[in-house]
């Protein structure tokens, strides 16, 4: 049962004023919570919910996630700025399903140890000043030596991001899997790589391996970070997810004619 919440409301003037009409609509049906909520409310963009994810990934695997957008649509939102009386109705109504979303586990080893992340649209390793020399191996198996700008790995729901303008397939969010998509990988006669986004399931560790370390970044969903030299990267799906509450019918055929087509 949800008893309480919190809001992360990104820092502009409307989203601000959203936050404290909704907090004042919730008052006596749910508890103000910063530290151990049931419920996280995003208040902006996707952006927004991905901060809100990273911030309090700790509480992960016991607190639900909805959004609230204050622009144009999000695809992770499922109410926008005008609908605030709906979702304070809903919440207390109290019926609701519960959507999981895929994270990626990312470990970057290196001579120091291990840095752990996590993702829940995509990792990526790029470097715009050099052609980056990446060695792929699926489960300890080389699969290819990748030329180019980088390499993207995405969870379903990061397809729709990142990865669909890397020319990636939209996957729906239920599938438990990965998916492997090159920026501007060169391919001809004397450099050959797959070419076309991979799918991978829950079973396969994405490792990659590098020559060169001049001005290589990894980014994780909104995030990134220069890169010091490294002994591999692994990438797998982890064993947890976020949990999306959905109050209302909203379907990913929905959200992907809201966001793309309509």
């Amino acid at each position: 049962m949800i008893k309480s919440y919190l809001m992360v409301v990104k820092q502009d003037e409307k989203s601000q004023n959203i936050a404290n009409i909704l907090k004042e609509k919730l008052n006596g049906i749910l508890e103000y919570n910063e530290s151990e909520p049931d419920l996280i409310i995003s208040i902006g963009g996707d952006g927004t919910m991905l901060y809100a994810l990273h911030e309090y990934f700790h509480l992960v695997d016991q607190v639900y996630f909805i959004g609230v957008h204050t622009g144009t649509l999000g695809f992770y939102t499922d109410y926008l700025a005008d609908e605030i009386d709906e979702l304070v109705a809903d919440i207390k109504k109290g019926e609701y399903t519960i959507n999981k979303r895929a994270v990626l586990d990312v470990e970057v080893i290196d001579e120091n140890g291990t840095a752990q992340y996590y993702a829940l649209n995509e990792m990526r390793i790029e470097n715009p000043h050099y052609t980056q020399v990446l060695h792929v191996y699926i489960n300890e198996e080389h699969l290819e030596t990748f030329r180019g700008n980088g390499l993207c790995i995405s969870t379903p729901s990061g397809s729709t991001a990142y990865n669909k303008s890397l020319g990636g397939a939209v996957i729906h969010p239920d599938l438990e899997v990965m998916q492997l998509s090159e920026v501007a990988g060169i391919q001809h006669n004397a450099y050959r790589s797959l070419g076309s986004s991979i799918v991978l399931g829950k079973e396969q560790t994405v490792t990659l391996t590098c020559d060169r370390f001049d001005g290589v970044f990894i980014g994780i969903d909104q995030y990134s970070y220069n890169l010091k030299p490294f002994k591999k990267i692994n990438v797998s799906l982890s064993s947890h997810s976020v949990q999306c509450i959905q109050y209302r019918p909203l379907t990913f055929i929905s959200r992907i004619k809201r966001s793309f087509i309509s």
